[in-house]
């Protein structure tokens, strides 16, 4: 029988810690260990000091341990038998003390964080819990603990309440009974956002567990993964997508779904709906405009993803097209994500957008969306759309207040002849 390298791991590690539990470990030494919570590196590996200590870690596992001589030490992540440095800084460790290096992925680039795995055990007969955050984009989340199936909306307070902010942010260890639970993450005071579910959590009496929030791909969704102090690692990594819609077409109600989850059960166009949590994979779409049924075509959607179901023309002739957004925070904390959305009809043309003054995007086609710009965040900035059909500005206005840190959508939507404009914060 062929066993996986995750297995592997989980028996090695279990292995480990027995062996330091019966004092295995006498040297005074750190114990260290590698979790590869990444989205798309299959194996990495930890070099300290130019030699590899840790090799191959499979995608959603941990490593067994391996002891360090506590010191201040040079580390690098790459993939497994690679040279180029994935993530690479320096780091204290102190002698008999164990800790797990994090390795996650945020909007594409490698990223890890140290976690110390000494703490205090609980009071008797709960486990401590504690929430990394390491996915900010999400903006300010409440974390629930409670039975499993439990509806939110009648939780009361949450567990945890975790602000909006630019960096990692994390609670401090709350005592709950030992038992079978459910975690969720949902936006900051709406408990029926959900962003991740941790559907089966067993904390067991004297265990301190870290909750690990990371980044998804679309940045507002959260992938999720418990890690037991000096125990087992556990990834729960998002399955589903937000899908929000946007219609262009020239007048009439349209109805929308995937998967009969419904993305709006019928609004007079032209508008922009809110985003619709929806399973990821393969999704079947039905809309209709003013009563027709209009062809969608084949829709994959990422696990993690945010996405736009675009629907242009005539209520007789709707098209759909499906966009990618992302809605992760600016690269630059002095800026913002800008973007234009071409949701015309009857118009071949591409249109422009430019802000205070500077040109941000160009030609974007009907049906299309132009690639996210950085633009310097702005309390008071002017935005224009024009097109080369004309020398009247399709849409302007000045003093919009669009500060620093958020991503917008400028979506035009409509006849090409009088559309209408719509600016959306989309994070």
């Amino acid at each position: 029988m062929k066993l996986s390298k995750a297995w592997l791991y989980g028996v090695l590690a279990l292995g480990v810690l027995a062996l330091q539990a019966c004092g295995g470990s006498s040297t005074g030494d750190a114990q260290v260990r590698v979790v590869n919570a990444t989205r798309s590196h299959a194996a990495i590996d930890l070099s300290l000091n130019g030699a590899v200590d840790v090799a191959d870690i499979p995608r959603n596992a941990a490593s067994p341990y391996t002891s360090v001589s506590a010191s201040t030490l040079n580390f690098e992540v790459t993939d497994s038998g690679a040279e180029t440095a994935l993530a690479s800084a320096a780091i204290t460790l102190t002698k008999s003390q164990a800790y797990a290096l994090l390795v996650y992925e945020d909007n594409g680039v490698v990223k890890t964080s140290w976690i110390g795995e000494t703490n205090a055990a609980p009071p008797a007969g709960t486990a401590g819990v504690h929430v990394l955050n390491l996915a900010p984009d999400a903006g300010a989340v409440d974390v629930y603990v409670t039975a499993p199936g439990v509806p939110l909306a009648g939780a009361g307070a949450p567990s945890f309440t975790l602000a909006a902010s630019a960096g990692p942010t994390a609670t401090p260890v709350l005592p709950v009974a030992a038992g079978s639970f459910e975690l969720r993450v949902t936006a900051g005071g709406s408990p029926t956002d959900i962003r991740a579910d941790i559907p089966s959590l067993t904390l067991a009496a004297g265990q301190v567990v870290d909750v690990v929030l990371t980044p998804t791909i679309g940045g507002g969704l959260i992938d999720a993964a418990t890690l037991v102090q000096q125990g087992d690692y556990a990834a729960t990594p998002n399955t589903h997508a937000r899908v929000r819609l946007a219609a262009g077409v020239d007048g009439g109600q349209v109805v929308a779904a995937l998967n009969g989850v419904p993305l709006e059960p019928g609004a007079v166009s032209p508008f922009v709906g809110n985003y619709v949590t929806v399973p990821a994979g393969s999704a079947t779409g039905t809309v209709t405009v003013a009563g027709n049924a209009a062809a969608v075509p084949p829709i994959m959607l990422a696990p993690g993803g945010d996405d736009t179901m675009l629907i242009v023309g005539t209520p007789a002739t709707a098209v759909v097209t499906v966009l990618g957004d992302d809605n992760h925070a600016p690269a630059s904390t002095g800026n913002v994500e800008l973007r234009l959305v071409d949701g015309t009809s009857g118009s071949a043309a591409g249109l422009s957008l430019t802000a205070d003054f500077a040109l941000v995007q160009q030609n974007v086609l009907p049906g299309s969306a132009g690639a996210y710009a950085a633009v310097a965040g702005d309390t008071g900035m002017q935005l224009q759309v024009s097109s080369p059909l004309s020398s009247t500005p399709v849409y302007q206005a000045a003093a919009l207040n669009i500060p620093a840190g958020g991503v917008y959508s400028v979506f035009v939507l409509g006849d090409a002849a009088s559309p209408t404009t719509i600016v959306r914060k989309d994070r």
